[in-house]
């Protein structure tokens, strides 16, 4: 038996009270689901929610039915069923491990690759003459403005994801973010381990090379979630529509 769009998007609509908050881990688990529901239906002849609460048991949750008060506030009816959640929260958290390690191998593999760009090259060596050249009037300066020709890529996702260019609780764009926070709390991290332990502040030239060598780690960085983006924009585009 074949689902009705409504009941697809009662699926949905269960998966996100049952704590499953991100769209792309919904999206694969509501196929999985809709497909062992037809088939509960079409074998044991059941209804579709005793189908839903049979295989939402299946992933190891508790179902419970729900029950609200009628028009009057006189009586308590049925309002359908809902689960506890633990069976997919535990299915979420298995999602993000693998997607971790995929988004990692993509990672260290954009950053091999940008050592075969020119445009890599050219904006490499542009931050390197303009840090070196600024530090000789102002090395705050030199700092401030290598922060920025680093960092200016966050103005723009910040653009586009309150423009709704870039799809809200997505899994796979959020853990595509590990790796831009790890830089940054390491820029947060090393002066302040060095001001602890050696009681000053960090030199500007250990500051400067520091930020020269952790360049292409950054931008592979910007590049890979620039390309999940892009990916589950369309995925994104395609569901809603």
């Amino acid at each position: 038996m074949k689902l009705t769009q409504e009941q697809i998007q009662y699926i949905d609509n269960y998966l996100k009270r049952s704590g499953v908050t991100y769209w792309d881990v919904r999206a694969e688990l509501l196929d999985h689901i809709a497909s062992a529901i037809e088939e509960e239906i079409t074998t044991n002849k059941s209804t579709f929610e005793e189908a839903l609460k049979s295989v939402s048991i299946s992933f190891g949750n508790q179902v419970r039915k729900r029950y609200i008060l009628n028009k009057d506030n006189t009586k308590w009816i049925p309002a359908g069923t809902f689960s506890d959640g633990e069976g997919f929260k535990k299915l979420q958290r298995e999602k993000q491990k693998q997607i971790g390690k995929k988004n990692m191998k993509a990672y260290w593999k954009q950053v091999y690759q940008l050592f075969f760009s020119a445009r890599f090259y050219a904006e490499f060596i542009l931050m390197i003459l303009l840090v070196t050249t600024i530090s000789k009037f102002s090395e705050k300066w030199a700092l401030g403005v290598a922060f920025l020709y680093l960092l200016h890529p966050i103005f723009l996702i910040a653009y586009k994801y309150f423009k709704g260019e870039i799809p809200k609780k997505s899994l796979h764009i959020h853990m595509s973010m590990l790796g831009l926070v790890l830089w940054f709390n390491l820029f947060n991290l090393v002066p302040n381990c060095y001001q602890i332990f050696f009681d000053t502040k960090l030199d500007f030239q250990i500051y400067a090379w520091m930020l020269i060598l952790l360049y292409p780690f950054i931008k592979a960085s910007f590049v890979r979630y620039n390309n999940v983006c892009k990916k589950y924009k369309k995925h994104y585009d395609l569901m809603v529509n």
